[in-house]
């Protein structure tokens, strides 16, 4: 189901222009990426030997993957979690940002990405990307999955910089994977996620199958979105009736043997219904206002402001002049080279015409 390249390939098969008043410009691929993972990620590696590692070096990792994002030709926003409004989850409770945050998006201004805030970041940009305010998503949250985000990448295992990447569509998971997006809803709802613990004795093994060679969870979404509360509650019997009975008996022996005791684990008052609200129909800057007005908002990356990135490093890193010269000149030269000459490109196409 996954289309595995570099981001940098991603970016240039996706490089294209388009004609904006008269003039032909550069439209460049967009993507959102969740911060936190960025975040998480660089503390992992620095768990031990901490002190060995220099000043501040999970903020310096950061410095170094955002000098090479930077070189790609693309638009990114970072989105982060708005604490103000998150949904209460079930599994983990977050109220406080994480401790990089307020020099990472310090940072991210230097660089000239964008960065919003305004709740679940998995579900801000499943929404950016369905209405298409970004081309794709970029996280490592499986929660994602179930948002309906139309293209998530994901950094390949073991790729700590995240230049290999993997790209899903919601063509290649329904009919590569065979996992629609109701099958991925039921994934979620008997094997637990953030907001429900899920079936008892349920992994996500055995969810795989029974979504994969079933239709309850395509038919249990339909019917939540197409249903009053009331008529969806009385559907919402029939198909746990028969996901018993699927557990319980594998009539048609796509299970490999009988579930019973998941079976008689299954609560009476599953699923419920604003657990399946939080992954269909999630809290985000668009369901605030319920129109299309957001997604006239454009992600358009800036010009790195050199000098003040410069003096970042010397108060954060305690670079020397000579060791900013020669840590700028691979990187962020080269990116701020690169958004320069997309500029020069347009005029180019318009002279030519």
């Amino acid at each position: 189901a996954a289309d595995n390249r570099t981001l940098k390939q991603l970016a240039v098969s996706e490089l294209k222009t388009e004609e904006i008043d008269g003039e032909r410009k550069v439209k460049l691929f967009k993507i959102g990426i969740d911060a936190s993972a960025w975040m998480h990620s660089v503390c992992a590696v620095f768990q031990f030997n901490h002190a060995g590692a220099g000043k501040s070096p999970e903020l310096r990792t950061l410095f170094f993957r955002l000098g090479t994002l930077l070189k790609l030709p693309l638009h990114v926003v970072f989105v982060f979690d708005g604490l103000k409004h998150l949904p209460e989850k079930g599994r983990m409770v977050r109220n406080s940002p994480h401790w990089l945050t307020c020099d990472f998006q310090r940072m991210l201004e230097l660089f000239g990405f964008n960065i919003q805030a305004p709740g679940e970041a998995e579900a801000e940009l499943a929404a950016m990307n369905a209405h298409g305010v970004i081309d794709a998503a970029m996280t490592e949250d499986s929660d994602i999955l179930i948002f309906g985000a139309p293209c998530i990448i994901r950094s390949a295992k073991k790729d700590k910089d995240y230049l290999n990447v993997e790209v899903y569509t919601e063509d290649g998971l329904e009919h590569g994977a065979s996992l629609a997006r109701g099958d991925r809803l039921l994934i979620a709802l008997l094997a637990g996620g953030d907001y429900d613990e899920g079936v008892s004795g349920c992994g996500i093994k055995i969810a795989h199958k029974v979504a994969q060679h079933s239709k309850i969870g395509q038919e249990m979404l339909h019917a939540f979105l197409s249903l009053a509360p009331e008529l969806f509650s009385e559907r919402a019997k029939e198909l746990v009736m028969e996901l018993r009975s699927m557990l319980a008996t594998d009539p048609y022996h796509f299970l490999g043997r009988w579930y019973k005791a998941v079976a008689d684990s299954i609560p009476l008052e599953f699923p419920r219904c604003e657990v399946i609200s939080k992954y269909v129909d999630p809290i985000t800057s668009f369901s605030a206002t319920r129109s299309s007005a957001l997604a006239a908002q454009d992600v358009l990356s800036c010009q790195p402001h050199l000098a003040d990135i410069a003096d970042f490093c010397r108060v954060q890193f305690g670079w020397d002049d000579d060791a900013i010269v020669e840590r700028m000149y691979g990187g962020i030269w080269e990116g701020a080279y690169l958004r320069t000459l997309c500029k020069v490109r347009i005029t180019l196409f318009v002279d030519n015409r």
